[in-house]
Formats: structure tokens, C-alpha cells, sequence
């Protein structure tokens, strides 16, 4: 049998890996060069690292611990997790090594644009027993067959900051309208540099501005040190993922049907886990989506509150739990993650929750 993939970002190229080791694989890219542009900040749980394998491991860039939510002013909850709790990938090698090891393992690569797809896996014409289309957000040939995502998106920037950080290891995450209007901010620590970021909703700000602004409250709080060397950013899904990914002989797969951790818009999780349950489910490559999918809806409604509070609450919320510290061990499933809080602290987190509301 032989399987089409169309586009070679990370969804492809791990999806090409996986299914190669049942089928002859093709997969189809119109850009010369994989990785590129660079639009992804790269955290991952440890366990996401293994999955990926030795691609992954040659490119970790510092390991995270430590996860402070709260506002820009520092007040807020911390999430510690154990040693190597997280770490931060470089996306561009991370890509580029895994186009390596598929090249290695018999895939075909094809540097041609993809025009059509049709529902029974005719790419361009020449036919082919299966197709993903792993084409990115815009979902353009998705849409075509009706398995597309429908997902919230924002506008995410990255500034990589070289130099000294306050706390390597460390991230703090801002939830504040004024600097990311339905998402939010970000400060990543590493030992020599950080990533700064934000990210607003589309027509309600200008990111970059607004990114300016987060580096600039992180440096007045000595966080972080030196300057710019790295600009790169793009669309975020926020969820829900596609309820319907496939048709008998087609499915979409990563950004196209909305593969994203609704909260972090991550998707080298979800991506993933789901590639990996290609070979199994192969050739009805549907069933690798499901619970997955189903959880990942769950989540959305999470997220949306999350990302749509009104700013009295954050601070009111953030106020009355600062300080607080819970450790977890779960990084992928944020259902899990709440699980693993403990009775306790959920009792206290709803009742906060309930009297920042009024």
C-alpha cells in the first residue's frame, strides 16, 4: 500500500515516521527547506521527548521544573514538577532531524505543491491508498472534504533574549488582558537566554508591541538580561480539534484538524501520541484519534475560561491563591493535571474562583 502525506512541518514529518514502518510513504512539501518559519516556542513534557526519540533529544536546549501562573506583577500559584519535568525543543532542528531519520527510513520526499486532494487519497492526480493532509492552520484542501478544524485562533510572538536569567528552569505565565487580550504571556528561563512571548486574538492588538511590553516588565523585575537575537511567531489553535478528521481514505492531521492542546495551543503532544497509533490502527488510521480527540474537546471549555476571563478576576483569583505552591507530575493532560492537584486544593481553587467572580 502506498500512504500520501502533504506537508512536512512536524504533524508530517512524525506521521511519515510512523506509518513508513507499515506502508511506502510519500510526502509532499512546497518549501524548500523543513523547519521553517520558525513559529513555535517548543515545550514539551520529558515523556513527549521519548516518544519522539533521539530527534527530540539532540535538540533540547535546557529542561523546566517550575511553572509560575499568575500576573505580570509575579504574584501567583507555582507548579512544580519533578527533575526534567519539561523541556524546550529547537523546533527548526527538531524538524530538519526528523526529515533526516525519514529519508533514512525509505520516504519519499517530494518538494511540489500540493493542488487537490480528493476523498479517495488522489494527490495531484496519482492515486494512493491513504492521504493525511498535514497542511498547516489554514486547512485549505481540508476544508475541500469537510474534515478541517474549526478552532479558536490568536496570534502568538517569540523575542529570544540572550543572556543571564533571574531564574533558569523557570516560567511564568501572565494572564492579563492589557498585554494578552484572550490568551497569555509568557517568560521562559534557561541557563544563557529566554523566550518572551505573547499572544492577542485577532484585530485587538498589535502582538509585537505587545510583546515589547512583556520584556519590558520582566526586565524591570530583573528576570531577565541582554537583547533580542530571535523574532518568530505565528498562529496559536486554542481547540476544539475536529470532531470528524477523516473520511474513509483521507484524514487531516495536525494544525489542519485543530491537533492542539486547547489551554497552551501545544501540538507536539497530541501530534504524537496519534502518529504513534498509526501503525496500529493502520489502514483505518481513524481510530488513532479517538479518546484523544474526544479529551481534547473536554478541554476547550477549560481553556475558553481560562482565555475569556475578565481582567477583575485574574487579579482577584491571582491575589487571593499567591503564593500558593502544588507540585504535579502531569504536563500533557491538563484534566489529569486538575486530578492530581488533590481534593484539597481544588476545594480551594473553586471557592477563590467563586469569590473572584463577585
Amino acid at each position: 500500500m502506498r500512504i500520501a502525506i502533504v506537508g512536512a512541518g512536524f504533524a508530517g514529518l512524525i506521521a511519515a515516521r510512523e506509518l513508513s514502518k507499515v506502508s511506502h510513504v510519500v510526502i509532499y512539501e512546497e518549501h524548500e527547506e523543513v523547519g521553517v518559519p520558525e513559529h513555535c516556542t517548543g515545550i514539551v513534557s520529558e515523556r513527549v521527548v521519548e516518544e519522539i526519540g533521539e530527534s527530540a533529544k539532540r535538540n533540547v536546549e535546557g529542561y523546566l521544573e517550575e511553572f509560575k501562573v499568575g500576573l505580570p506583577s509575579g504574584k501567583g500559584i507555582t507548579l512544580k514538577g519533578p527533575k526534567r519535568f519539561t523541556a524546550k525543543l529547537n523546533r527548526v532542528g527538531l524538524e530538519k532531524d526528523l526529515l533526516e531519520e525519514i529519508l533514512s527510513e525509505g520516504v519519499e520526499f517530494r518538494n511540489e505543491m500540493v493542488l487537490n486532494v480528493s476523498k479517495d487519497a488522489r494527490v495531484n492526480d496519482e492515486a494512493y491508498d491513504r492521504a493525511i493532509i498535514a497542511e498547516g492552520w489554514r486547512a485549505e484542501l481540508s476544508k475541500r472534504l469537510g474534515i478541517a478544524h474549526k478552532a479558536r485562533i490568536v496570534y502568538g510572538i517569540n523575542f529570544e533574549v540572550k543572556g543571564k536569567t533571574a531564574h533558569p528552569g523557570s516560567v511564568e505565565i501572565w494572564f492579563d488582558k492589557a498585554l494578552a487580550p484572550g490568551f497569555f504571556a509568557w517568560v521562559v528561563m534557561l541557563e544563557d537566554k529566554a523566550v518572551v512571548g505573547t499572544a492577542s486574538e485577532p484585530r485587538k492588538a498589535n502582538v509585537r508591541e505587545l510583546a515589547k511590553k512583556v520584556k519590558e516588565i520582566a526586565e524591570k523585575r530583573d528576570l531577565i538580561k541582554g537583547g533580542v537575537t530571535k523574532e518568530y511567531g505565528g498562529v496559536i489553535l486554542t481547540g476544539p480539534p475536529a470532531l470528524s478528521p477523516c473520511t474513509t481514505k483521507v484524514c487531516s492531521f495536525g494544525d489542519a484538524a485543530g491537533l492542539n492542546k486547547p489551554l497552551t495551543g501545544g501540538g507536539l503532544y497530541p501530534n504524537t501520541v496519534i502518529a504513534k497509533r498509526f501503525p496500529d490502527t493502520f489502514p483505518n488510521l481513524r481510530k488513532a484519534y479517538y479518546p484523544l480527540v474526544e479529551r481534547l474537546r473536554l478541554e476547550t471549555i477549560l481553556a475558553r475560561i481560562a482565555h475569556k476571563a475578565p481582567q477583575r478576576f485574574y487579579e482577584k483569583f491571582f491575589e487571593n491563591m499567591n503564593g500558593m505552591e502544588i507540585r504535579i507530575n502531569e504536563y500533557d493532560n491538563h484534566l489529569r493535571t486538575l486530578r492530581e492537584m488533590g481534593i484539597g486544593n481544588l476545594l480551594r481553587l473553586l471557592g477563590v474562583t467563586l469569590r473572584s467572580l463577585f
